[in-house]
């Protein structure tokens, strides 16, 4: 990473009039230059294709950045309820967005739907609320599990139960 920001710094250096406006601002924010640069060359062209698709973009990427990171980490650790928790996160994520490409017509009118959508999504992944979990368990646990045809495990323990 130093490496990075010594060839950020070592550009800027040659555009003073450039130079001057992140120094003032990563003081400012009280951010090192080089970071600040890095975090505008992200945002810039995200807020610019954003405010091309109306926010969507920006939306879907809250809904997935953090999610893809736990997921990886969740993959990568020994415990498997993490696995359970991300896979359920997907599984809600993936309805959501089939939901939402055959209701866009619907959603368009509604007030304020990027920001509802936004909030249900991080509401869906965050760790205190287990938003996912919830939709899963009193959604797609007791109509779509049945009329599936699938056990769940809590189903197939407690019948194993009644048998012995």
């Amino acid at each position: 990473m130093d490496g990075i920001k010594e060839k950020i710094n070592t550009v800027l250096s040659k555009y003073p009039v450039v130079d001057n406006v992140f120094t003032n601002l990563s003081e400012k924010i009280k951010v090192e230059k080089a970071l600040v640069v890095i975090a505008a060359g992200i945002l810039i062209p995200i807020s610019i294709f954003s405010f091309l698709t109306g926010g969507s973009f920006v939306i879907d990427l809250i809904g997935f950045l953090y999610p893809f990171y736990a997921s990886i980490k969740a993959i990568e650790s020994s415990d498997a309820k993490d696995e359970s928790i991300w896979l359920t996160y997907w599984l809600i994520f993936g309805l959501f967005k089939i939901f939402e490409e055959f209701g866009d017509v619907f959603l368009s009118y509604i007030p304020f739907y990027r920001v509802i959508k936004a909030t249900f999504l991080i509401w869906a992944f965050y760790s205190k609320t287990q938003g996912a979990n919830t939709v899963y368990t009193n959604l797609i646990k007791p109509y779509v599990v049945p009329a599936l045809g699938i056990l769940s495990t809590s189903d197939d323990d407690s019948k194993k139960e009644h048998k012995q």
